[in-house]
């Protein structure tokens, strides 16, 4: 799977508070944001300052861009669970086939070597599910002809 495929993948997990927020402020930034607040409200200012805390966290470009169009109201930052889990298999999935035990990811992971299964059961499941699709649908033709 390619990087353009896996962004892809991810885009459709992430709700729509953040493809909104994309269209603002660099997808760095709004990554960024959801790693420093995850499930919580920002306050964003009206007039943003060089000592705000954000600037350091998203830059000053960045900033301007989210006070100038939700300056002095508070916006609220999704934990992104979906979007981070299927980051996590994928991350997980690309290890194991590299040829790491499961008892290597689950201590590099911080899971169960159980967790460690189930999520690659997880993302296998998606990453194959086209060809199972297919082959079900040829047996099923030959079954009832």
């Amino acid at each position: 799977m390619s990087l353009t495929d896996t962004a892809a993948l991810l885009a459709d997990y992430l709700p729509g508070s953040i493809h909104e927020l994309m269209t603002v402020i660099s997808a760095a930034s709004v990554a960024a944001l959801i790693k420093a607040r995850p499930g919580t409200r920002v306050q964003i200012p009206g007039t943003p300052t060089a000592e705000h805390w954000l600037v350091a966290l998203i830059g000053w470009d960045d900033l301007n861009k989210l006070s100038a169009r939700y300056g002095g109201t508070a916006i609220d930052i999704p934990r992104c669970v979906q979007v981070m889990t299927a980051a996590q298999d994928s991350r997980i999935l690309a290890d194991r086939r590299s040829g790491h035990s499961l008892t290597e990811l689950a201590l590099k992971y911080r899971m169960t070597e159980r967790g460690i299964s189930k999520a690659l059961r997880r993302i296998e499941k998606q990453e194959y599910k086209p060809w199972v699709k297919q082959a079900v649908s040829w047996s099923q033709g030959d079954l009832f002809d």
